[in-house]
C-alpha cells in the first residue's frame, strides 16, 4: 500500500474507510471504476464494488491530508443540495429519485463523512474538521462520467446536530430538513430499529446523560428523545441558517415542485419521467414496487404516549414554521398522501 501515490492513480477510487493510526487520520480506498452511487446507501455501492476480485484484493492507503492533492489533481463537483432528516421520513426516496438522473452524483449517508463530523464532536478543532470535511466531500463528488454535472448529499440523521460545522465548510449550499409524523417514525423504528436509536451504537450517547441515567432509561424513550433532539436542531437551524422544511406527506411530488427549483436544477421531460418512475419503487429495495406504508404495530399505546410526550410539540412547531416559510415565499406547498 503506497501512502503517497500519484493523485491521478486514484481517479477511479473512492474513500472506503477513515480511521486513526495513532495521531494520524488515515484513508483506505476502494476501486470503484465507473460504478455509480445508485444504491439506497453509500455502503451498499461499496459492497457491490468489493464483489469484484480486483477491488477486494487491491487497496490504496493514504493519509487524510493527501485528499487535498487528490482534489487539486481532479476536483469534485460543487454540491448542489444537501438533505438532512429525522430518519424514516422519506430521505432515501429523495436520494433514489435524484440518483435516477444520469447526470447526478448522489452520496447517501456516506460513512467517510462520519469521521470528520464525529471528530468535530470531540477534541479536534472546528477549523481542522472543516478542512477535512471539504476534502472528503470533494473527493466523494468527483464525476466518473462526462455527463455528471450535479452533486447531492443525503446526510445521516445525526448529522443535523453538526450542521453549523457543515455550513462553515459549505455556506452557500441550499439544504432541507425532512420530518414526519412522530408516531409513524417511532412505529418504523419498532419494526426495524435504527442504530441511532441505541445508546453508543453510532457515537457516544446522543443525549447529555450519564451512564446510570442511560442504563435506567427504556430504549424506546431514549429513541424518542434522540429523534426530538434531531427535530429541534432541524427547526433551530432552519430558522437561523435558512434551511427549507419539508414534511414526508409532501413526497414524492415535492421533489419536482420544490426541491429541483430550490437547488436550481432544470429538468426536461425525459428526466422528470425518470424521477416519477423512481418514486414508484421501494426506496430501500428498488427492485420492488412501492406498496404503501407498512402496517403500524397493534400494541401502539406506548409509542403514541412517547410521540406525544417527546416529539409532538416540536413536530407542531416544525409544521408551523414550514407553513410560515411557504407564506413568506408567496407559495403554497400542498400536502399529499404518502407515496414512499
Amino acid at each position: 500500500m503506497d501512502l503517497s501515490p500519484d493523485p491521478h492513480q486514484l481517479d477511479d477510487w473512492v474513500p472506503l474507510r477513515l480511521y486513526w493510526r495513532g495521531a494520524t487520520p488515515m484513508v483506505d480506498w476502494c476501486y470503484l471504476g465507473h460504478l455509480r452511487f445508485t444504491h439506497p446507501f453509500f455502503n451498499q455501492t461499496i459492497e457491490t464494488a468489493l464483489q469484484r476480485p480486483f477491488s477486494l484484493l487491491f487497496r490504496h492507503q493514504t493519509t487524510l491530508d493527501f485528499l487535498e492533492e487528490v482534489n487539486v489533481a481532479r476536483p469534485g463537483l460543487s454540491p448542489s443540495g444537501f438533505v438532512f432528516h429525522m430518519s424514516r421520513c422519506g430521505s432515501t426516496l429523495v436520494a433514489q429519485m435524484l440518483a435516477a438522473l444520469r447526470w447526478a452524483v448522489v452520496i447517501s449517508e456516506g460513512s467517510p463523512i462520519d469521521f470528520a463530523l464525529a471528530a468535530g464532536r470531540g477534541p479536534v478543532a472546528a477549523e481542522q474538521c472543516v478542512r477535512w470535511l471539504r476534502r472528503i466531500i470533494g473527493v466523494l463528488g468527483r464525476p466518473r462520467a462526462e455527463n455528471e454535472t450535479h452533486y447531492f448529499l443525503k446526510f445521516d440523521s445525526w448529522h443535523i446536530l453538526q450542521l453549523p460545522l457543515i455550513r462553515q465548510a459549505f455556506p452557500d449550499v441550499p439544504w432541507i430538513f425532512l420530518y414526519r409524523d412522530p408516531f409513524e417514525v417511532l412505529a418504523s423504528h419498532r419494526n426495524q430499529t435504527g442504530a441511532q436509536m441505541l445508546p453508543g451504537a453510532v457515537l457516544p450517547p446522543l443525549l447529555p446523560l450519564d451512564g446510570e441515567e442511560l442504563a435506567q432509561m427504556p430504549l424506546d424513550e431514549y429513541g424518542a428523545r434522540v429523534l426530538a433532539r434531531f427535530c429541534q436542531a432541524g427547526l433551530t437551524y432552519a430558522r437561523a441558517l435558512g434551511g427549507t422544511l419539508l414534511n414526508y406527506s409532501q413526497l414524492p411530488e415535492a421533489v419536482e415542485s420544490t426541491l429541483l427549483p430550490l437547488w436550481h436544477v432544470d429538468c426536461g421531460e425525459p428526466d422528470l419521467r425518470l424521477l416519477r418512475q423512481a418514486s414508484q419503487r421501494d426506496a430501500k429495495n428498488p427492485a420492488l414496487r412501492f406498496e404503501g406504508p407498512r402496517s403500524l404495530p397493534s400494541s401502539s399505546e406506548r409509542l403514541k404516549a412517547l410521540a406525544d410526550q417527546w416529539l409532538r410539540p416540536i413536530y407542531n412547531e416544525l409544521e408551523a414554521e414550514r407553513l410560515r416559510q411557504s407564506a413568506s415565499a408567496g407559495t403554497s406547498l400542498p400536502v399529499f398522501e404518502p407515496k414512499g
